[in-house]
């Protein structure tokens, strides 16, 4: 079967459906898709039409920005991207999401049936993580291999985080979740992974945290579903949504990234990522600008850290991850503490926040402490030259030079709305920031 026309400027950021009758017997489903011209002429950057593939009872994957556009699906097998299992017959609809069009595009797909035994399903069993109870735990919670967009496998992507130190990883490959089981066989006692996706729509990412279902992440009229939709169906789910880098630069140099749903700033959005990639940068600032303002309005927000990695070309330098107070490594216990706000956000130095309320109770990041309360800020770290700042919601913000290297600690009063730590260097550069204690 073969499917072939012109996409133009009407189908720009639109889902376009190909639908086919799979016959009963089929055992393994091929797909071979080509488009051309890659770049228009005078064009500065690559027409973008990626594949995403729904059997009539439901969504088998996505590959999201990658070359590599041929798909084969069977039971025990499927192409990175996709979600191996039966072949049901019925109909089966690819969708062309066509994120950059920057002039006309012809396309083809062919699609094949066949109907030869394959091979059984091989399940793969988790890794074991051992409890180690209560205490703070370090990791990230967005990252990519070449399920979608990524330039290496999850057994790369597993090996830098054990390279990196850290205690607990995210797979959240772009509009799938091809990847989860092999991540969760390679878990052990040093390392806990953790199941994600990043919803991928032409006005904005978000991150779904635990679970392996695919959410849906199409709005408008192919889904007839909100962003705010979107978001109270995945968190309906227990699983955590995340607005990913809302200041990222947007079209047309990444499709998308940028976050522009009217309807939704911030909406039911309780976590943003403002500290995305790798070392600080313009647009994370601009990202916790933004994050402070909504604070300032009202919104209880928590922050979140995310290297957005794709490949060991961008696995250098001081990436900013999470360090979270949970009560295990577990899955469950470590969102949890992320929902909670029991996070800082660091590349390196440590920061705790906490408060006292004029009764004597404590509060911790994330917290709701009474009026007139005391903040203290406390740090260590091996980088000289770093200054410590409070905000809060009047904008105003109180400064103190920490000692060179070591530990140090401030204190502040009289503060409104809520209060934020920040350790910067004497280029204004962030080398960690807590999240919020809110006073009211």
């Amino acid at each position: 079967m073969i499917f072939s026309g012109q996409l133009t400027a009407a189908q720009h950021k639109g889902h376009v459906p190909l639908q086919f009758e799979v016959p009963p017997g089929t055992t393994r489903l091929l797909g071979k898709f080509h488009t051309t011209p890659e770049r228009a002429p005078e064009a500065f950057f690559d027409n973008m039409v990626c594949l995403s593939l729904f059997s009539p009872k439901g969504p088998r994957g996505a590959r999201h920005n990658n070359p590599v556009r041929d798909f084969e699906i069977s039971a025990a097998f499927a192409t990175p991207g996709y979600v191996p299992g039966p072949i049901d017959a019925g109909t089966w609809t690819v969708y062309m999401d066509c994120f950059r069009l920057l002039g006309p595009v012809d396309y083809r797909l062919e699609v094949i049936f066949e109907s030869a035994p394959v091979a059984a399903p091989s399940p793969r069993a988790a890794g074991q993580v051992a409890a180690r109870g209560p205490g703070w735990y370090r990791g990230d919670l967005h990252a990519h291999t070449l399920h979608s967009d990524g330039s290496w496998d999850v057994p790369d992507l597993v090996g830098w985080a054990r390279g990196r130190k850290l205690d607990f990883m995210t797979i959240s490959d772009h509009n799938t979740t091809s990847a989860h089981a092999e991540v969760h066989a390679l878990a052990g006692d040093d390392l806990l992974t953790i199941g994600g996706m990043e919803l991928t729509t032409h006005w904005g990412h978000a991150l779904a945290l635990g679970g392996s279902q695919i959410h849906e992440w199409r709005t408008g009229p192919v889904s007839g579903k909100s962003m705010p939709t979107l978001a109270r169906d995945i968190m309906n789910t227990r699983s955590l949504f995340v607005m990913a880098h809302p200041m990222s630069p947007g079209d047309p140099s990444c499709t998308g990234c940028r976050w522009e749903y009217a309807d939704m700033r911030p909406g039911n959005a309780a976590l943003i990522e403002i500290w995305n990639g790798g070392p600080w940068s313009d647009y994370n600032e601009e990202g916790l600008a933004l994050f402070q303002h909504w604070l300032a309005l009202g919104h209880r927000l928590r922050a979140t850290a995310g290297s957005d990695i794709h490949g060991p070309e961008g696995g250098q330098g001081a990436i900013g991850f999470n360090t979270v107070h949970a009560e295990d490594l577990t899955q469950s216990a470590i969102l949890q503490a992320v929902h909670k706000g029991r996070n800082y956000l660091s590349s390196g130095p440590r920061l705790i926040l906490t408060a006292q309320s004029p009764d004597g109770a404590r509060g911790a990041m994330g917290d709701v402490v009474a009026p007139g309360s005391d903040f203290q800020a406390e740090w260590d770290s091996d980088i000289d030259g770093l200054t410590l700042i409070f905000s809060d919601a009047t904008g105003q913000r109180s400064s103190q030079k920490a000692a060179p290297g070591g530990a140090g600690s401030a204190s502040l009063t009289r503060a409104t709305g809520f209060v934020m730590a920040e350790l910067r260097d004497a280029s204004g550069c962030l080398h960690a920031v807590t999240n919020p204690i809110f006073i009211g």
